[in-house]
C-alpha cells in the first residue's frame, strides 16, 4: 500500500525510522539527518524539487532533448545543438536571427558565431539556459562574454561581465578595459574605468600600456592628468 508522509504521521516515527521512510519513498531526495524534524524533512524535500524545477531548462540542453537549433563555434566544426525558444526567449539577436524569413523555410538551423571560442560558447549558452554561471567560469571568458552580450543583446549578462570587469581593474588592465567600454559605446563601464584611472594616477603613469593608451586617446588622457 502507498504510505502519505504527513507530519503527524513522521512525528511518530523513530529518526531512523522516519529517515528510512524518507528514503523508501523519495529515493531521489537529498540527504536527510537522523534527528531531522517534520519541519526539516518538508523543507528539504521543497528545496529538493525547486533544484530540480529551476535545472530543468539546463537538463534538457545537456540531454539535447528536442532540440531545434545547432550553434558553431568560430575555432570549431562540430555544432553546438540548442533550443529556438529558450534563445528567442533570452536575446533580441536570436530572436531576430531565428524568425527571420531565411532561418524559417531552412530545415536545420546552423548558426555560426564566429568571434566566440567552443569554451566561451558553452559557457554562453549556460547562462542563457541557467541565468547564471560559475564565478570561474565567469571569471575565465568574462571579456568574450561581454562581447557576446553586446553583440547578442543579452543585457543582464552585459551587466554582469561589466560589475565583473570593474571588480577586477588594476593598473595593468585598466587601459584595456577603457579600450573595450570604447569599442561598444559602454558610458557605464567607461566612466567607472575613468575614474579608477584617476584615483591612481602616480601608479597609472608607471604601468607599462600608459604610453599606448596616451597614443591612442590624447584626448582623454589630458582630461584624466587635468582632473
Amino acid at each position: 500500500f502507498l504510505l502519505t508522509p504527513t507530519t503527524a504521521f513522521f512525528a511518530n516515527q523513530s529518526p531512523k525510522t522516519r529517515n528510512l521512510l524518507m528514503n523508501k519513498l523519495y529515493p531521489a531526495t537529498v540527504c536527510i539527518p537522523d534527528e531531522s524534524t517534520p519541519a526539516q524533512i518538508r523543507v528539504l524535500k521543497e528545496v529538493e524539487n525547486k533544484m530540480e524545477f529551476l535545472g530543468g531548462l539546463m537538463n534538457a540542453f545537456r540531454e539535447q532533448r528536442q532540440v531545434d537549433v545547432w550553434l558553431k563555434a568560430g575555432d570549431e566544426t562540430d555544432a553546438i545543438p540548442a533550443h529556438k525558444l529558450i534563445l528567442a526567449a533570452r536575446s533580441k539577436m536570436f530572436r531576430n536571427i531565428l524568425e527571420s524569413d531565411d532561418c524559417k523555410a531552412s530545415s536545420k538551423d546552423t548558426i555560426t558565431l564566429s568571434e566566440m571560442t567552443r569554451d566561451e560558447l558553452e559557457t554562453f549558452l549556460e547562462f542563457m539556459y541557467n541565468g547564471s554561471l560559475p564565478e570561474t567560469k565567469l571569471v575565465k571568458h568574462v571579456r568574450g562574454l561581454y562581447v557576446a552580450a553586446d553583440k547578442y543583446e543579452v543585457p543582464h549578462l552585459q551587466d554582469i561581465c561589466r560589475n565583473k570587469l570593474i571588480a577586477s581593474l588594476d593598473p595593468s588592465n585598466a587601459f584595456d578595459v577603457i579600450e573595450l567600454a570604447k569599442v561598444h559605446s559602454d558610458r557605464i563601464l567607461e566612466l567607472d574605468v575613468y575614474e579608477f584611472l584617476t584615483s591612481g594616477m602616480d601608479e597609472i603613469f608607471m604601468s607599462r600600456n600608459f604610453e599606448s593608451f596616451v597614443e591612442s586617446n590624447p584626448a582623454l588622457t589630458a582630461q584624466m592628468i587635468r582632473g
